[in-house]
């Protein structure tokens, strides 16, 4: 079994080191050939010469350096799954470390032909102290936390809503040609794209607990300014992806009506914190995060030159 590891990386040549030590050390099936490739999205720091110094400290292992000097996650996705040859594409980023076993995980997943794609936990390391509003919903995963427990799991199957994340992720290439490559529309939600291109083409996928990688969180981003940004750019990309969909149930301008009625239960929650001064809980921010990244959505779903602003009821 061949298996490509796409590492991306931008103007985070100290954290580089950390991140491709950790997937030479970890354990490879005498089975699999593992090939690593960095792909420097046009990094203005000493990212080359820190993954050419790594190159030569390990003459032994599979190890490419790639420059991609297009801007954006997306384009070096792309450019490190072109440049590779592998059966299975596998992907982190340049501020996580691997756990020792997660080729081990990879190659046990893929034993099965069923199976298309794969993910697991993202587990923080802290080294600041968290802010009492940060939210403990899915807006987790705006600093890259995921977790689903303990059990091995499908996505999509009744009751699992996840969605894979690319920052630790494996996906067969057959599979990934069909899919990709990532499209140049969508700067942020790049991996929902994906995931959705994939469940679109009948792929198969699980959430495998014990594909572990560690990810050190990065204080500048643990603001409230950071998270409304990503969740109206988030919602952007949403309502953009949604423009093709056929809404197939009670909805206003295209919108299904259970998104309003969500979304009014989020303005009563922020109104009341706000009429209180409590402003800093958690449910309040993450109401206030719902209510930002529908008014992306909106914005973007709505397509005016259609005249589509009416109730329908199909």
């Amino acid at each position: 079994m061949k298996i490509d590891t796409v590492l991306p990386t931008y103007n985070r040549a100290d954290d580089l080191g950390r991140a491709v030590e950790s997937a030479l050390a970890a354990h490879v099936p005498a089975h699999c050939d593992v090939h690593l490739i960095i792909v420097d999205n046009n990094s203005k720091d000493h990212t080359r010469a820190v993954a050419q110094e790594l190159i030569a400290r390990h003459p032994h292992r599979r190890i490419s350096y790639v420059f991609e000097g297009k801007q954006g996650r997306n384009n070096a996705l792309n450019a490190g799954i072109a440049f590779g040859d592998g059966d299975i594409v596998s992907f982190f980023d340049d501020d996580e470390t691997l756990d020792p076993h997660w080729y081990e995980t990879i190659a046990d997943a893929f034993s099965d032909p069923a199976v298309d794609f794969i993910g697991g936990p993202c587990r923080p390391v802290w080294t600041f102290n968290t802010p009492g509003w940060m939210p403990q919903s899915e807006y987790r995963g705006v600093i890259g936390i995921v977790e689903f427990g303990p059990d091995i799991r499908e996505y999509g199957s009744p009751g699992f809503h996840a969605m894979l994340n690319g920052g630790n992720s494996a996906i067969r290439r057959p599979m990934l040609e069909k899919c990709g490559p990532y499209s140049p529309l969508y700067m942020v939600g790049e991996d929902r794209y994906m995931y959705d291109q994939l469940r679109s083409h009948g792929a198969r996928g699980f959430y495998r607990p014990d594909m572990i990688i560690h990810h050190y969180m990065q204080e500048r981003r643990l603001t409230k300014r950071y998270y409304r940004r990503w969740s109206y750019e988030e919602g952007c990309q949403r309502g953009l992806m949604a423009r093709g969909e056929v809404v197939t149930e009670a909805a206003f301008l295209r919108i299904p009506l259970w998104r309003w009625r969500k979304m009014a239960g989020a303005a009563a929650i922020v109104t009341r914190g706000a009429l209180l001064g409590q402003r800093d809980r958690p449910d309040i921010f993450t109401a206030e995060l719902d209510l930002i990244q529908f008014w992306g959505f909106l914005r973007w779903r709505i397509d005016f030159s259609k005249q589509d602003l009416f109730i329908q009821r199909y």
